[in-house]
């Protein structure tokens, strides 16, 4: 089996203190890695650095920053000092995110993500070398800036959350790894084609390209109940979230259904779009079922080619939560 991780860890009812302890269980219990994202909760780097501070082997990373909600400089500085204080544990996870989230929260034009994508690689990258961050590109330009500190490591990893072929395109030229969300193991070739696309373009292997697929995870003897507690938020995602969503959806063979998904959302009927996702769908990427199913049902992302499956746990409270880390942890 590959690696497995973690993606989030907020539970309902749960402290940050019971957190940042059970991010030290996690890291007992053989866990790869932690990864928080945000969007319009928390930001990810101030909840990394804490949990960063009371582990000591467990790979710390973004999934994902949004390069549109820092400038590139900015983000280096964090992201830098980030790896030098866990002396070289941290990983770096962008993504575009989408025009609702961009416009509307951050009051940023959302505009050639792609372009911006690779002005931003560019620059945390000299940063990374120590170099001074002289760029004259389409969305940045940058000159004199040098960081005052030096880099734990030249080769900080950069991951990207793609979904459309451009951008996965993008990643298999640029980036050390590949964060999806909504993977399903047995629909992923063309996904993989393109990342393999983007690598060759650039001289590079699909080997230079860490998988490391977001999975939502429910450890149950209930499937029916799971599969319905996903389905709102399958729903959301393709109704909710702009198009980058609905269009993957279509591309990996779930057309018809998530064009009825997006058309109730878009309708404002949420409970029955959520009713709209089937069961094939939730099945096809999420993980149910008892410790030992979840556990064959990891194995089928290592098979399709993920080096590392990071776990979303969908847990009511504090206790179901610890309990279900244990039941599907490596060293379990």
């Amino acid at each position: 089996m590959g690696d497995v991780g973690l993606m989030g860890m907020h539970v309902p009812g749960m402290s940050w203190r019971e957190i940042r302890e059970a991010a030290v269980l996690a890291e007992e219990l053989g866990y790869s890695c932690i990864t928080m994202g945000e969007s319009w909760g928390e930001d990810a780097l101030t909840s990394l650095a804490q949990l960063a501070a009371v582990t000591a082997r467990i790979r710390i990373g973004t999934s994902i920053v949004p390069v549109f909600a820092r400038s590139p400089a900015n983000l280096a500085m964090s992201a830098l000092n980030m790896d030098r204080m866990t002396q070289g544990r941290f990983f770096l996870g962008l993504g575009t995110s989408g025009r609702l989230v961009i416009e509307d929260f951050h009051g940023e034009k959302f505009g050639k993500p792609l372009t911006r994508m690779r002005e931003y690689i560019d620059i945390i990258r000299k940063a990374a070398r120590g170099e001074r961050l002289d760029h004259d590109g389409e969305f940045f330009h940058t000159k004199r800036f040098q960081l005052r500190f030096p880099p734990f490591r030249a080769s900080l990893p950069i991951y990207i959350a793609a979904l459309s072929p451009p951008s996965l395109r993008l990643t298999g030229e640029l980036a050390d790894g590949w964060l999806p969300i909504f993977l399903a193991p047995s629909r992923m070739t063309a996904a993989v084609s393109e990342l393999k696309a983007g690598a060759e373009a650039a001289g590079r292997t699909l080997a230079d390209i860490a998988i490391s697929p977001q999975v939502s995870i429910y450890v149950t003897d209930d499937v029916k109940a799971a599969r319905d507690r996903e389905r709102p938020h399958i729903a959301f995602y393709i109704g909710g979230m702009g198009v980058f969503y609905h269009e993957y959806m279509r591309r990996i063979g779930f057309g018809a259904e998530a064009d009825r998904v997006r058309a109730a959302f878009q309708a404002r009927e949420r409970d029955r779009a959520a009713q709209l996702v089937t069961d094939e769908m939730v099945d096809a990427v999420t993980i149910l079922g008892t410790p030992g199913q979840c556990r064959d049902q990891m194995q089928r992302f290592f098979e399709a080619g993920a080096q590392e499956v990071r776990l979303v746990f969908n847990e009511p409270n504090k206790d179901a939560y610890l309990k279900a880390l244990r039941a599907v942890a490596p060293r379990g």
